[in-house]
This record gives C-alpha cells, structure tokens and sequence, in this order.
C-alpha cells in the first residue's frame, strides 16, 4: 500500500495526464472548427439572441435556466460575437467535466490507470464523441455541476469536513441554474445517499443546513422570477401528457433513454474485459450497503438506477414527454464510475486495457476524420451544410440596402437570426419563435 504522500503524486500525474490529454483534443477540434467557418448552428443561434441581454431569466422555463446566457454574456463582452465565445465555454466545460470525473473515479477505485479510463471512455459516448461538438449548451454546464457535485460528495463521504459542505452548496446553487435535469440528478443522487447507511451518516447531518443555505442564495432570485413572472405552472404543463398511450410511449423512451445515451461504451465494455458481467451483475443484485465503509461505486450505481425509476415513473404517471438523449447527460454521466469500478474487479485486466485504449484510440481518431469531413467537405458528407451558409455576403446586401446598424431585425428563422447579430452588434435581433 502506498504512503499518502505517494497516493497524492499518483492522482496528481493522472490529473496532469488527462488534463494534457483532454486540452490536446480540445484544441484541435475547435482548431478546426474555427478554420473551418464561423457560422453558428444547432442551439448556439438561439443564446446568441438570447445573449443580447443580461437578465434575471429568460422566456424559455423550465427547459432552459439562465446560467448558460449569463456567461455566453460575459465571455462575449471579451472576445466579441462570433463562434469563438462559444467554443471556449464548450471546451472548458468539457475540459472542467473530465478532471472531475477523473477526480471521482480515483476516490472510488483508487486506481490511476483505470480513473484515467473512465476519462478515455467519454470517446466511446456517441453524445459526447461527436453530437457534442455539433450542438447543445446548457447540458454542457449541467455536466460540470453534475460531476462536481459527485467529485464534492465522494469527498464529504470519505473525509467530511465544513468546506466541503459549503462547496455542495456551491454546486448546488450553480446547478441549479443550468439545467432542470441537474434536479432530477440531485435528487437521484441523495436518494442514493440515504440508502447507504455509512454516506448517510456523514452527509445528512446539521452541515447540510450550509450546503441548502449556499444553494437558496444562488438559485432563489431566478426561482422567484419563475413562479412570480415566468409563468412556471403553465410551462411545466407543456411538458406533461396524460393521455395514456402517449404514456406508454414515453415509457419505452425513457427505458432506452439511459442505454442508449452510454452506448457504444456500454456495449463495448463487456465485449473487451472478459469478466465484466459477473461483477456486474452481483452489483445490481446487491443490496445498499449497510456497513460503516463506503462503497462509492455502489453509491454511483444506484444513483442511476433511480434516475432510471424515476424516469419510468415519471413517463406512466404523468406522460412527461420530448426529452432527448442529450438531455439525460447530467443524469448518467456519473454512471461511468461505477461501470470501470466493475471493469477494474473483473480479473485479469492487463490484456484487455490494451484493447480498451486501442479501440477507445481508434474510434476517436474516426470520429476526428469523419468529423473534419464534416466541416469542411461539406455535401455530399454532412446532412445540414450549415457551415457553408454565405451568411457574411446577406449581411453586406443589407447593409447595401439601408440596414443601419442601430435597426431591428425580425426574423422567424432562428439560424438567420442568430448569424445576422455579429454583424449587427447594435441592432435588436427578434425571433418570433423565441420572444423576449
């Protein structure tokens, strides 16, 4: 066994490895993107309208908080309107979300090699691997807080100290403020807590009162403009169907959902370490520990089982519906832990390590080619050629025109919309789909 000395040199070098690691790709891949053009897609045309502005809340309750806005606001302010803003929250919170869950395996399986697998393995998530860099935003931070709060939680559980409980506060309230999702993840996982007697007993105790008052501090102002002025009750209903066959098939999305969001990683996984299944299935066959020693992989395990509960039961009982995958990250990211926890007590892993970087090597390096053929190809490669849209020569035909730069431009499509504002710094980008 090793000294405490030499355990914090180990986890140091993993975190200077995946961190090297990790900010190579990142800069690579928005690298590319940014020779490759500026145009905006996907989700990043909406905050970009949305950004205008710096306020309290936005008119998109209860699928989007503000957290998102308030930073694209800031970094904006800095580095102007173009792409770049927006790839530097990505990357930095793709980056933030890699050291934490490196951070959070080392503590479950005190294993550098394996801890810096789990990192690797974000390249075998088809929703992180590739439809990261194409879309999403918010899910973005909601990942970060999401694996804070377990990196801060496994902390407290192992080594309870008041920092910690004021950081989960700070988790929390940041959380709070990026995705409704982050709720879901932080009920799933003190439900996870309260089932395992040696979590519980450290963790709800009279020092959570500090963590609760950190997280009301930082999310009440937003939660106040959501039921006084947002409209919370009518924007929730939007969501809910209680037809009953639409129930049914919101039931099967939200069986496939947590599958399909770990996939190919969890089909390869049993595929390239022999014994995996075994351990596995005595994991999801235990019960939650009682004992006095933590087991933070079961911990992390049955935080996702009850996401999956409560997913099923949230799609019978109430029907809630159009949820995509991406949505699901914040909920089983965390589940990773527990999935090379099961890797790391499979018997002989020398061999199938091997395998396991080589393939999780490869498939990013697949995934680089396809995605550079992507950008810069464009047809017949990629489906929606946003990339090659001529949106600088429409802003000088404006111009031209008489658009002045202190106008209002109105427009029912969001990607014109969100495009036209760099060139139109001063003027006021209206969206009828997206009021403000």
């Amino acid at each position: 066994s090793m000294t405490d000395g030499e355990v914090r040199r180990d986890w140091l070098r993993g975190l200077a490895i995946v961190f090297a690691a990790v900010l190579f790709y990142c800069v690579l891949l928005a690298g590319f993107r940014l020779l490759a053009s500026d145009v905006l897609g996907e989700d990043d045309v909406v905050e970009a309208v949305f950004a205008q502005y710096l306020r309290v809340a936005y008119d998109f309750f209860p699928r989007q908080p503000p957290l998102y806005n308030w930073l694209l606001y800031g970094v904006q302010q800095v580095f102007g309107l173009g792409v770049e803003g927006f790839l530097l929250i990505k990357y930095a919170a793709l980056t933030a979300t890699a050291l934490l869950l490196y951070l959070a395996s080392y503590r479950a399986f005190n294993d550098r090699l394996f801890a810096i697998l789990s990192v690797e393995s974000l390249a075998l998530i088809y929703q992180i691997a590739w439809r990261y860099h194409e879309g999403f935003t918010h899910e973005v931070l909601a990942m970060v807080f999401a694996m804070a709060t377990v990196c801060v939680l496994f902390w407290i559980v192992q080594s309870p100290r008041l920092t910690g409980f004021v950081l989960l506060g700070l988790c929390a309230g940041f959380g709070f403020l990026t995705e409704p999702t982050y709720y879901v993840f932080l009920a799933c996982i003190f439900a996870s807590v309260a089932l395992h007697r040696a979590a519980r007993r450290v963790v709800c105790r009279s020092s959570l009162l500090i963590s609760v008052i950190f997280a009301l501090c930082f999310a009440s102002p937003y939660w106040f403009w959501v039921f006084e002025v947002g409209g919370c009750r009518a924007s929730c209903l939007q969501l809910i169907d209680l037809n009953a066959a639409g129930s049914l098939a919101n039931f099967w999305d939200a069986l496939r959902g947590p599958f399909a969001y770990l996939s190919p990683l969890i089909v390869i996984l049993p595929i390239v370490f022999p014994g995996f299944l075994k351990p596995a299935w005595r994991d999801l066959c235990r019960a939650p520990n009682q004992t006095d020693a933590a087991d933070l992989q079961q911990l992390s395990l049955h935080t996702g089982l009850l996401a999956i509960a409560g997913s099923l039961v949230a799609a019978l009982a109430l029907g809630i519906k159009g949820q995509a995958i991406h949505v699901l990250m914040p909920l089983y990211l965390p589940t990773v832990i527990w999935l090379f926890g099961v890797a790391h007590r499979s018997g002989d892993t020398a061999r199938p390590v091997w395998w396991f970087t080589r393939v999780a090597l490869a498939i990013a390096m697949v995934a680089f080619v396809a995605r550079l053929a992507n950008l810069f190809v464009l047809d017949p490669v990629c489906k929606t050629c946003r990339w090659g849209i001529p949106y600088a020569g429409l802003a000088q035909q404006m111009e031209q025109a008489g658009v002045v730069e202190t106008a209002t431009i109105v427009t029912v499509d969001k990607e014109l919309g969100g495009n036209l504002r760099r060139y139109f710094p001063q003027a006021a980008i209206v969206m009828r789909l997206y009021p403000h």
